[in-house]
Order: structure tokens, then sequence, then C-alpha cells
């Protein structure tokens, strides 16, 4: 496998968004409650641009992407917050675009496919099996529960072990060989994450240490 790329930033990662050929990212500092935004090309494994959100307020949230666009949402200062305007972004420039998107833009990131490892607890009837794997494999013994995901001649396993009376959690890539293509320490978490990896083909997306972007190309 060959790393693509590794961005580091200050901000804690919040939000995450495909397009065919481009990542967009949520980044978040909720001690100065500010929010910025960052675009990957996909194609290239390059940061575009990096800026402090447009919409100057805490109330927002990335929204969906399309080939030209980035959605911005912006929401009433509730306790059960309303949508109260949408804005869009040109995605090569971060600029605000003038464009409306309409229904028939397609505007939505499910356009793009891209694969969400399924999520295995204890008590799932395939977690044993998933256990011995690792047990015979890395002699190491998971606890609570994973995320896996076959592609093609690979298997991605986001797994957790305590160490030193924590949960660590960690993200294996074995091939068909059972040859160990990736075995990297995520985090320490309190519990459970969800969707701690994505495979947009042929690339495998995922959050280190809550602010590391990386990306491996899965050939």
């Amino acid at each position: 496998m060959k790393k693509l790329f590794a961005f580091t930033f200050q901000e804690k990662i919040w939000n995450i968004q495909l397009s065919e050929h481009h990542l967009v990212a949520e980044l978040r500092n909720e001690t100065l409650r500010k929010v910025e935004l960052i675009c990957i090309d996909l194609v290239n494994a390059a940061l575009i641009w990096k800026q402090a959100s447009p919409i100057n307020t805490w109330w927002q949230s990335l929204g969906k992407l399309n080939n030209d666009l980035v959605e911005l949402i912006e929401f009433s200062e509730e306790t059960k917050p309303q949508v109260t305007q949408k804005h869009y972004l040109n995605i090569q420039t971060g600029e605000i675009s003038e464009y409306i998107p309409q229904i028939s833009d397609n505007f939505s990131s499910q356009s793009y496919r891209h694969l969400q490892p399924i999520h295995y607890t204890e008590q799932n009837e395939y977690f044993p099996a998933i256990h011995r794997f690792l047990y015979r494999l890395l002699n190491v013994d998971i606890q609570k529960g994973v995320d896996y995901l076959e592609y093609k001649d690979k298997i991605i396993i986001s797994y957790y072990l305590y160490q030193e009376n924590k949960l660590w959690n960690y993200l294996l890539v074995v091939n068909n060989r059972k040859e160990v293509l990736l075995n990297e320490l995520l985090t320490e978490s309190e519990g459970l994450g969800l969707g701690t990896f994505t495979v947009k083909p042929e690339i495998l997306l995922y959050v280190k240490n809550k602010s590391q972007l990386h990306g491996y190309e899965l050939n």
C-alpha cells in the first residue's frame, strides 16, 4: 500500500464529506469556537485550500458535495436548532458561489460510492470469528467491538485493546495471504467509535488522534 497523504491540523476533524474527486472536512476549535474548512484533491493527493468558514457562527455544519460545490448549512441557536440558510462554496477555490443548485444537479454525496465498515459488538454472532482471526494473526485479545470491511483482496479491521487501563483503537489492513500491510494505533478511546474508516475506491481514509487525516492507496 502506498501512503497518499497525511495532514495534521490544530483543530479537531469534526465532519468529512466526499465527492468524486474531492474530500472536504470541517475542523472545529471548541475553545475558540471557530470553524475551518479544508479541501483535498484526491486525484493529486493535495491540500488545495484551508480557510475559516465564511459563515461567522458556531451553529453551522458541513453539508453535501457535488463536483463543483460545497454545501454549508446554518442553524438557529436553539435547543432544537432549525436550518435557517444554506450557503455554497466553489469546491476548487473555497470562495462563496452565487450559484444555487437545483434538484436536477444531483447535489448528494450518495452519488459517489464510498464504503463504510460493518460494526460488530461483542454480542454479535460474527465477533468471535473475528476475535479468533486477530488472535492467531497478531496474538491480541480484542475487546468491545470492531469495524470490519472486506475490499478486493484485503480485510480492513478497526479493533480495540485494553492497554495501561485504557482502551486503544487500532487499524489493521491485511491481504488474502495474511500479510499485514498496516497496523496503526489511531487513538485512545473511552468507548467504541462508529465508521472509524472509509474506503473510497481505491483509497483508504481515516482520522488519527482526532486531528490527523490519512489516505492510503489500496492497490
